[in-house]
């Protein structure tokens, strides 16, 4: 045990009265003295604090690093301090500053070491409070771009914090001055800034502006600067305020703008309108493109009644369904109805989504799109192939006509030969009365006969003249193929064409060419049919030949025609098909040649055929087409 003399009881007593934690050691650093103060704090005896057993009460954290500070001071015999947590009696850790200097003998020697633990727990606690707080409001100038700036234009004092740098593109050593701001403005915006500067600097108005910044490798900033002035004197202004990169909102902006405008043009060129029905409130809205189409103003109220009183009269019962579906739930697929705009009829096209949301609510979603061009090209084409299928009717029957005169020849025969016995009796002496009229009664039933077979034919060949006009082999080519589109995909065949943009026009019966090509390209499809390997392809060309006659060809990957002596093909009643009637290929023959040009057909080297024709610009002498005399 370490005896303490009647000096040191005095010391021990001062000690123990100050209001602070007091120690002292050895000069070796041996803790031998601990007031009573320090005692109470750590809670513990002060055997057990003596020598080196007070650093146990030290936070693991910084048990370490003040041990090798202490042994430090020791050693140098010059006084230090150093901070660190030290443990109450109730297990709490308050941070101290823990001070100690050495008493000196005459010699120079240390003869003890006086130390002080002041509570700075806290002063620490608020210095680490600042900190975050200095921490947070610096992370959250970095997360939203923002930085913060002070400026009093009397003293032309500013300050920037760390963010207001990195968005003006300056290092934090650059001083900031109002020039130096100024010379980030973007040309175009840069009397505007300044202008204003100057007026807030003047007369202490608040600053509120969006501007771009020109930064030294080209690139463009967007900035939003608000200053307000928090100064007392209004005519000695002192700003506080922040300025923003709001360049990626400037840029998501253009581009919503862009998305916007394609949308709309993309609705406007598609001639397609969206909406949306909150079916609980029957609120609707109609896009700009809906509003053009069904005939409404741009500051019109889109409700049901706007909408029934536009939509054709005997479409409303199936408009009237399929709002009761969407009232129940259920997703229409898409229907179609017509409106009545003014004077015109227009055809729609209507598709709707049923979405239900988080808060309950059913709204529908869709589209309507214009299809009146469609449906009106739809009976133009319908029309076409009416026309080409009583083309073809009548060429066939003009055909088989050599194969039905006998119907006609024999009830004239017939006629005849009654009328020369009809006279025959009547010059008889006496007349035969009763046997020229008996005569009589079979000239009158053939000649019904021939009649009717006439009337038949009349009806099947009654269509008027063929009408001459230009043509465009190009446009009629393509109509055709269009009619054929669904054969061609349903057997699969992929078809091409090849047109020469700058054939001129001739004069011609656009049908009856129609029907040729029609021919070339259903003969088409029937040889690729027979064939099971690919591919299967179609080409359709068209060129001015070397003696600039306009050609029309139609090439196919088929069966070919390689044993087919090729000028017989275009014989009557001639035919490679099991179940053909050699018809199509003649009447093909009959109308290229009316229109003074040629056909023919040839092998392809590979596989498959090519049929063509060509026709001379000009209408050539003695130029006509079949038509009903």
């Amino acid at each position: 045990m370490i005896k303490i003399g009647p000096q040191a009881m005095e010391l021990s007593d001062v000690l123990n009265a100050m209001p602070v934690m007091a120690w002292s050691t050895l000069p070796d650093g041996t803790a031998d003295f601990f007031n009573d103060h320090y005692l109470a704090f750590l809670g513990t005896t002060p055997e057990s604090a003596y020598g080196w057993g007070w650093a146990a009460m030290l936070h693991p954290d910084e048990r370490e690093g003040v041990t090798r500070v202490w042994a430090a001071l020791v050693a140098s015999k010059q006084p230090g301090e150093t901070e660190a947590r030290l443990r109450r009696s109730d297990g709490q850790y308050r941070w101290f500053l823990l001070r100690a200097n050495p008493a000196y003998a005459d010699d120079g020697s240390v003869t003890r070491w006086y130390g002080t633990n002041i509570d700075i727990d806290d002063r620490k606690r608020a210095e680490e409070a600042l900190r975050r707080s200095a921490a947070f409001l610096a992370q959250g100038q970095t997360l939203t771009e923002t930085g913060s700036v002070w400026w009093k234009p009397s003293t032309q004092e500013i300050f920037w914090s760390d963010e207001a740098y990195r968005v003006a593109g300056y290092p934090k050593t650059q001083q900031p001055t109002v020039e130096l701001m100024l010379s980030r403005c973007h040309p175009a915006d840069l009397n505007d800034v300044r202008e204003m500067v100057s007026q807030a600097a003047e007369d202490g108005a608040n600053i509120e502006l969006e501007h771009r910044l020109l930064m030294p490798d080209g690139e463009v900033k967007y900035v939003r600067i608000v200053l307000q002035n928090i100064g007392a004197d209004r005519s000695a202004p002192e700003f506080i305020g922040a300025v923003t990169d709001i360049t990626r909102r400037k840029t998501a902006e253009e581009q919503l703008r862009r998305s916007e405008m394609l949308l709309a043009e993309g609705q406007r060129i598609s001639l397609t309108g969206t909406f949306s029905w909150q079916v609980d409130t029957d609120k609707i809205t109609f896009s700009n493109e809906l509003r053009r189409i069904f005939g409404l103003s741009d500051d019109a109220v889109v409700d049901f009644d706007r909408i029934t009183e536009r939509v054709y009269h005997e479409d409303l019962p199936l408009l009237a369904d399929k709002m009761s579906n969407v009232r129940a739930g259920s997703d229409n697929p898409d229907y179609g109805i017509r409106l009545k705009v003014g004077d015109q009829i227009k055809h729609v096209r209507v598709v709707g989504r049923i979405i239900k949301h988080l808060n309950g609510t059913t709204e529908c979603l869709g589209a309507v799109q214009d299809v009146t061009a469609q449906r009106l090209a739809e009976e133009a084409r319908d029309k076409l192939r009416s026309e080409l299928a009583q083309i073809a009717r009548v060429m066939s029957l003009s055909t088989m006509a050599a194969a039905i005169a006998h119907e006609v020849n024999q009830p004239l025969a017939g006629i005849v030969t009654n009328a020369s016995t009809s006279l025959h009796m009547l010059s008889a002496d006496p007349p035969n009365v009763d046997g020229a009229i008996e005569t009589a009664r079979r000239t009158i039933r053939d000649g019904n006969r021939a009649a009717n077979v006439i009337t038949r034919l009349r009806v099947l060949f009654k269509r008027g003249t063929s009408p001459m006009e230009p043509v465009d082999i190009n446009e009629a080519a393509l109509e055709v193929v269009s009619l054929l589109s669904p054969d061609m995909q349903r057997h699969k065949i992929s078809l091409q064409t090849e047109l020469c943009e700058t054939l001129p026009l001739f004069e011609g019966d656009r049908v009856q060419l129609q029907q040729v090509i029609m021919n070339f390209i259903r003969n088409a499809i029937d040889a690729i049919g027979e064939r099971s390997q690919l591919p299967r392809d179609v080409v359709v060309r068209t060129e001015l030949g070397s003696d600039m006659a306009i050609q029309l060809s139609v090439e196919d990957t088929g069966c070919g025609i390689a044993y087919v002596e090729p000028d017989r093909l275009f014989d009557a009643f001639h035919t490679t098909k099991a179940n053909g009637m050699g018809i199509g290929l003649s009447i093909s023959r009959s109308i290229v040649e009316a229109h003074g040009g040629k056909i023919w057909a040839r092998a392809n080297s590979t596989m498959g055929a090519t049929f063509g024709f060509s026709i001379p610009h000009a209408k050539s002498d003695g130029f006509s087409v079949a038509s009903e005399s």
